[in-house]
């Protein structure tokens, strides 16, 4: 099943814990629209128990990446400042904390020029990153 464009904004909202009634307002959908959309997608094996899981490649326009990130200073009050700015970005699916040459890693998802003005209009503008690597993930192959 390809998915369409308001099937990925409802998942992204089921996603961040919006309710249905925020989604209802948002999609501008009656609330039984939203519980019908979520049954067919959960039929369809895109909402398994309390998890979202999209397959961006199957969606036009839609990509995953890996952004590795580098701090200046890696102390637990640069931490907690690095996430506060951070705070609110919806296209950040998980962080890792990492050792070795980064700090953290991040797995987004979303439109392409999101996720790129995401490293560039945001991440490049925080004042404790030392340096910034981009990974965009072309095919995921299960071994």
């Amino acid at each position: 099943m390809k998915l369409k464009e308001k099937d990925l904004e409802f998942l992204d909202l089921l996603r961040t814990g919006k309710t249905v009634k925020e989604i209802s307002q948002k999609l501008q959908l009656p609330q039984s629209t939203v519980y019908y959309h979520y049954n067919k997608l959960k039929r369809k094996g895109f909402i398994k128990g309390l998890k979202v899981e999209i397959d961006y490649h199957e969606s036009s326009g839609y990509e995953k990446a890996l952004i590795l990130v580098s701090l200046n200073n890696v102390h637990t009050v640069d931490f907690d400042q690095f996430f506060h700015d951070l705070k609110g970005e919806s296209i950040i699916q998980e962080v890792y904390e990492v050792s070795g040459d980064w700090d953290f890693i991040f797995l987004v998802n979303g439109p392409k020029a999101n996720i790129i003005n995401f490293v560039h209009e945001k991440l490049q503008n925080i004042q404790n990153i030392k340096k910034i690597q981009s990974i965009f993930i072309m095919k995921h192959i299960e071994i």
